[in-house]
């Protein structure tokens, strides 16, 4: 345009232009780029739409695959209410309102805009989790149907935190947590970054932000200090004050963590959608509904258990269906049919005979009334009170808190059985007992590299276990794991290095060799890391597709593109250093374009592709993964293809996918699987500390009654065996409580009490019925503590 209009000027003066026609042709190139101009922003709109579209497909096939595997086919309808609240400054007559789980799609696009905040609250196990899959599955669905909104949902455990000395409200910030926003919604959905960051240029309404887990960053801290949970309060201003954050922002937390932050809405201008526990008569029919599809109709196995629930809604078996989660575990828990499938493997009716309430107020009587236990109320006399009175008195006593925990327990050792019986895709694929084994062993692998110093047991049990394949190699021995990769890039490190100086007698050419040299000691160097990820930027498939192709096909085109280039580059080298021969002289075209390439390569250098992270430092973690494989199949601790393994494990309900790792189906199943692995080992160190010095008590005080031993420095040497045992059992005691539910605690910190003050006696000098009666107190709380500790083995 500029070029036209100074040849039209210029050509004035000599009279060949016509000055009208002039005008109408400026006036046509001015409107035709003007069309050009709107159908270049229409092209990006519809490019930005068409993204949109991709993504929305792309949320709606994952999230679906997700709902189905956590749970099963049938998609079983969860009996879930949640109590919402209207926002700070929202109408007040729904500030009060109850709704039914599939309601919340419709109550949150009718929260006030323009930006629409929810926080869905509640308690472990109570279908936070389900309820934002169920949300974002449903916001997908209607996307497709002409609804702008394109939900992503994600995993706030993959968010590494907030940038060092930067403030939410900065620019900085915002510029770290957009970076995470599109690194996980790409790997998540395996869509290209370029894909998602279109979506997210587009207008704020565009993309309703899903994020899982706000309870799950900085696990284990007081939010009511001020230094606690510091990524999760540096994510609440960052939603808050900062002006570029995401508009339309779903939160899931536990109600107990969210409102530790205080104010009336932590998530700044957000409702409260807090999930409710499951009603009897809800959970009375989900069962007989299971029980109907499950056994042609009949529901009478399930009798004793509805029967329970109706009459004794506190009693232990039924605390365990309060939740959803513990709902759906007791359902299929019994749903398993022996392998002939004839009759049923177990029957529900077990469960009352074990932890009913007449379980309850046997052992209620048993271990606290008749034994004078600590927890005696202080009521009348037990034979006084009426039949309801006892049921209660029971119901509140930490008795019945203990039952329950075993009940879960129990339910919780039947999840794998359960699973793998009625997986989906050849469940007889690994024995129930080989799964459990191996899910135990992941389970343990905690990393927790923010720590300064080594992780306590408390540490680790407020931890999660982040089961990325690339991450795991420590579970295979980490020394030997270490040694082995150390080992082996050296020798192909000196290999490499030893084959081009003996087989290239030209210095000159040697240097054409000098990258290859340098990529095999940097991988050498990689090697000997002992840090768990050791190359952060590189990474083993995790579903198998990087970018919607196939890991196996991206290897297998790298390989074979690093062969033909250092393979090439080594004949050409080695051929000419044998032959001698000169290369014939080029034309300049050619060297013009070597020089031409060869700059405009040098601002590219700061750039990895898929080839160099495989061919140089994606072969660090790739090769450490192989060695880990082969060390844990030879050790008997993992299988051999733990890739398929873990998709299996996947597809049954036992793991789920969080951005590019698996985690386990529930929070409480994995805790379950960590304590019953460090449960054994601190309850025999215990046990063995309290029966010793139990002993020593016991022969000090049988000495001193048959006066045998009369001075004082023989019970003072008793009293320091004793006060030993003691001091064993205070060093355990974080590990006994990271490991064992609060009634094994709390029976060990009895024991521990008793044989303190039993020893002070001892060396006090005291004798006779004095010594007898903290002996005998000694004697009931180390019964009840290894009683406790024998129903948790």
């Amino acid at each position: 345009m500029c070029v036209a209009g100074y040849g039209l000027f210029r050509s004035l003066p000599a009279g060949d232009v016509d000055p009208f026609g002039a005008l109408t042709g400026a006036l046509g190139a001015l409107a035709g780029g003007a069309g050009l101009v709107v159908s270049a922003r229409q092209y990006q709109r519809e490019r930005r739409t068409g993204a949109k579209s991709t993504l929305a497909r792309a949320v709606r096939t994952h999230e679906d695959r997700q709902y189905r595997n956590l749970l099963g086919p049938r998609k079983a309808s969860v009996p879930v209410r949640f109590h919402l609240s209207a926002p700070p400054g929202g109408p007040e007559d729904s500030a009060t309102a109850t709704h039914e789980w599939p309601e919340i799609t419709d109550r949150f696009l009718a929260l006030p805009g323009p930006a629409r905040r929810l926080a869905i609250l509640g308690g472990p196990g109570s279908g936070k989790s389900l309820l934002a899959k169920e949300l974002t599955l449903a916001l997908a669905s209607r996307q497709e149907e002409n609804v702008r909104e394109v939900p992503v949902l994600l995993s706030l455990s993959s968010w590494t935190g907030f940038p060092l000395y930067e403030k939410p409200e900065n620019e900085a910030f915002h510029t770290a947590f957009r970076d995470w926003l599109v690194h996980e919604t790409s790997r998540t959905y395996g869509q290209p970054p370029a894909l998602v960051t279109d979506v997210l240029d587009g207008a704020p309404a565009d993309v309703v932000l899903v994020l899982d887990g706000l309870d799950e960053l900085d696990p284990g801290g007081d939010a009511s200090t001020p230094l606690a949970r510091p990524r999760a309060r540096a994510l609440l201003r960052y939603l808050a004050d900062n002006p570029a954050c995401p508009g339309d922002v779903v939160l899931t937390c536990r109600t107990t963590v969210y409102e530790e932050f205080g104010g009336t809405a932590p998530l700044a201008g957000g409702a409260r959608a807090e999930l409710l526990p499951v009603p009897p008569d809800a959970a009375l029919a989900h069962l007989r509904a299971r029980s109907a599809w499950a056994d042609h109709g009949r529901t009478e196995r399930w009798d004793a258990v509805l029967e329970e629930i109706r009459t004794a809604p506190s009693s232990p078996v039924a605390r365990q269906l309060l939740t959803p989660w513990r709902l759906t575990m007791t359902a299929n828990a019994y749903h398993v049919r022996s392998e002939d499938g004839g009759h049923w493997h177990r029957d529900p009716a077990e469960l009352v005979t074990r932890w009913g309430r007449e379980a309850l107020l046997d052992r209620y009587h048993r271990e606290v009334v008749e034994s004078g236990g600590p927890h005696r109320s202080p009521q009348a006399s037990w034979d006084l009170l009426t039949p309801g009175e006892r049921l209660r008195d029971a119901e509140a006593s930490p008795v019945a808190e203990d039952m329950s925990g075993e009940a879960e327990e129990y339910l919780l050792s039947l999840y794998v059985p359960s699973v793998v019986a009625g997986h989906p895709v050849r469940r007889h694929r690994y024995p129930a007992d080989r799964v459990a084994r191996w899910l135990t062993l992941l389970a343990t692998h905690r990393q927790r590299d923010d720590l300064t110093a080594p992780p306590t047991p408390g540490d680790l049990a407020e931890h999660r276990a982040s089961l990325a394949p690339h991450q795991l190699w420590p579970l295979g021995g980490r020394r030997l794991v270490r040694t082995l990769h150390g080992s082996i890039a050296t020798l192909i490190a000196l290999a490499v290095t030893g084959l081009l100086v003996f087989t290239v007698h030209a210095p000159g050419d040697v240097l054409l060799g000098f990258p290859l040299i340098v990529s095999s000691v940097i991988a050498a160097v990689l090697a000997w890391s002992d840090r768990p990820d050791i190359d952060p930027s590189s990474r083993v498939g995790r579903t198998g597709r990087t970018l919607g192709i196939p890991d196996r096909t991206i290897i297998a085109v790298s390989l074979a593109s690093a062969g033909v280039v250092w393979g090439g580059l080594y004949g050409m080298v080695v051929a000419g250093s044998v032959v001698e021969a000169r290369p014939p002289d080029l034309p300049p075209i050619v060297w013009a374009a070597t020089a031409a390439g060869a700059l405009l390569g040098v601002p590219l250098l700061r750039n990895w592709s898929v080839e160099t992270y495989t061919t140089v430092k994606g072969a660090a973690p790739g090769l450490r993964h192989r060695i880990f494989l082969v060390c844990a199949a030879l050790r008997g601790r993992l299988p051999l293809r733990l890739g398929r393994f873990l998709d299996w494990a996947h597809q049954g309900g036992l793991l789920r996918v969080d951005g590019s790792a698996y985690r386990f189906r529930h929070d409480e199943f994995e805790q379950y699987l960590w304590r019953a692995h460090r449960r054994p080992r601190v309850l025999a160190v215990c046990l063995a500390a309290a029966e010793s010095a139990y002993r020593a008590g016991t022969e000090a005080t049988e000495a001193t009654e048959a006066t045998e031993v009369t001075e004082e420095t023989d019970g003072q040497t008793a009293a320091d065996r004793m006060l030993t045992g003691v001091a064993t059992l205070a060093e355990h005691r974080p590990d006994l409580s990271a490991a064992c539910p609060a009634g094994t605690v709390a029976a060990a910190e009895e024991t521990s009490e008793a044989l303190r003050t039993w020893a002070a006696q001892l060396a006090s000098g005291a004798t006779g019925s004095r010594l007898v009666s903290h002996r005998d107190r000694a004697t009931h709380a180390l019964r009840r503590f290894r009683a406790s500790a024998e129903r948790r083995a």
